[in-house]
């Protein structure tokens, strides 16, 4: 059964929130009223269709509607709960605002307290609707163990006995096999058996390989976007730049911290590209767009924007929005801009040095493509380049990327001309991806502002 087939589920969890809201909502107006006189009218469907938009926004921002593999209750409600603060502090915004003086407080505190218990009755059937859909075999992870050593078994067992975490275990790789029948190969044949079965995720027994083999092992699947996760010795457990999970009773061991994996990081960071990017829009695209437009078409032939496929977060492919500032050549192959090229319009010089010729970046961050604040997304043919001869290259890969970022305000943008260069940007934007705070986004965005400001020698 295929592994991604998950749609079904999620408009499953999001239709019941909705089912949930609206019934909160109907039994709240007749608790108040005790008729369904006056139900139709002008506030009361305004507000309804509000409260509907806003709860499907809000599900979406905080992910509600994704039950984890593990600990699905104890994530699930708060969770939950954070997404019906969230509504209600719009709502109570909404009517404060619009001033809809025929709702009355005793309506809206029954609705929510309603709406409350509801939400909370589905989420735990949702839990359990879950466990049985990764029972029946969809949305599961493929996994190998490497190692064949009491913690490796004791992980498999895990799986075994809990079959609704969706992971589907793919076979022990060992060098010594003892005629076991669950053993695929050795630690030599790793690499291409994950590549031929499409493995997600690789659980190391630390018993079992040692550093030299881990490095090799964590450089191949950082380049091709496989997550490593390590089953410890007890004493074992903390070390640096690592965060530990609990898969029941058996610790795992995640070799990189990512901070916008947790969940209230991306909203708040989705929120916060949601607002600067409607302000930008709003406010300065909006009477910049024309400006630039007509000077782009008086000065030179082609079309306004140059469009071009980039690989985005997980290595999705997005199309990446800037002003056009060369001579359009149709079908041209990728070549770098470098310093005085010629292909360079007089007004595309002038773009390109005021950082204005990524503005319509804006939108691919509006439209969820793009962050304000990321690793600067590449041209295919330079990802295609780099991911073989930089280590790591690929763990940019793993956020979404930005309209600027800290590589860029600490110098490294512009033509990459050795691969040096491009081992310094991508150190810089791997400490982002592992060190990614809300205050350091605005000190990026500040000092990005400066740059633009100061004029930056490598805008070219």
């Amino acid at each position: 059964m295929p592994k991604n087939y998950t749609h079904f589920l999620k408009f499953l969890y999001v239709f019941g929130d909705i089912i949930a809201l609206n019934i909160a909502f109907t039994i709240a107006y007749f608790l108040k009223y005790v008729t369904f006189t006056g139900f139709f009218d002008q506030d009361q469907i305004v507000l309804l269709s509000y409260v509907n938009i806003v709860w499907i926004l809000v599900i979406f921002l905080t992910r509600t509607y994704k039950i984890p593999r593990i600990d699905e209750y104890r994530a699930t409600l708060p969770n939950s709960l954070r997404a019906l603060a969230w509504h209600f502090a719009a709502v109570t915004t909404f009517l404060a605002l619009t001033r809809l003086y025929d709702f009355s407080r005793l309506q809206l505190i029954s609705f929510y307290l309603i709406l409350v218990v509801l939400v909370i009755i589905w989420k735990f059937v949702a839990v359990y609707l879950a466990k049985i859909y990764r029972k029946l075999g969809f949305h599961y992870i493929n996994v190998i163990i490497i190692g064949n050593d009491k913690p490796s078994y004791n992980f498999y067992q895990f799986i075994n006995k809990n079959k609704q975490a969706g992971y589907r275990f793919m076979g022990f790789f060992a060098n010594k096999s003892e005629n076991n029948p669950l053993v695929k190969g050795n630690l030599a044949e790793v690499e291409s058996y994950i590549l031929r079965n499409d493995i997600d995720e690789i659980f190391c027994s630390l018993e079992y390989i040692d550093k030299k083999y881990l490095r090799s092992l964590t450089k191949f699947a950082d380049t091709h976007l496989k997550r490593i996760k390590l089953l410890p010795n007890l004493k074992d457990f903390y070390q640096a730049n690592t965060i530990l999970e609990n898969y029941g009773e058996i610790p795992v061991i995640l070799t990189r911290d990512e901070p916008l994996n947790d969940q209230v990081n991306l909203v708040v960071k989705r929120a916060f590209d949601i607002v600067f990017s409607s302000l930008v829009i709003l406010l300065v695209f909006s009477w910049l767009f024309p400006l630039i437009a007509l000077a782009i078409k008086l000065t030179s032939k082609g079309p306004i924007f140059f469009n071009q496929k980039r690989n985005g977060k997980d290595n999705h492919e997005f199309n990446c929005l800037k002003f056009r500032t060369m001579r359009y050549e149709p079908n041209a192959d990728f070549v770098q801009a470098t310093q005085n090229d010629n292909r360079i319009t007089s007004v595309g010089a002038f773009l390109r040095k005021t950082s204005l010729d990524e503005f319509p970046q804006f939108l691919n961050v509006f439209w969820g493509d793009m962050t304000v604040v990321g690793p600067r997304p590449h041209p295919l043919a330079l990802n295609d380049t780099f991911k073989h001869v930089v280590e790591k290259y690929m763990v940019r890969h793993l956020v979404k990327p930005g309209v600027t970022g800290l590589a860029q305000v600490k110098g490294y943008r512009g033509e990459t001309k050795d691969v040096r260069s491009m081992i310094n940007r991508v150190k810089m934007d791997i400490f982002y991806i592992e060190n990614w705070s809300f205050f350091l986004d605005l000190k990026i965005i500040l000092w990005t502002i400066s740059s633009v400001m100061k004029g930056d020698k490598n805008a070219f």
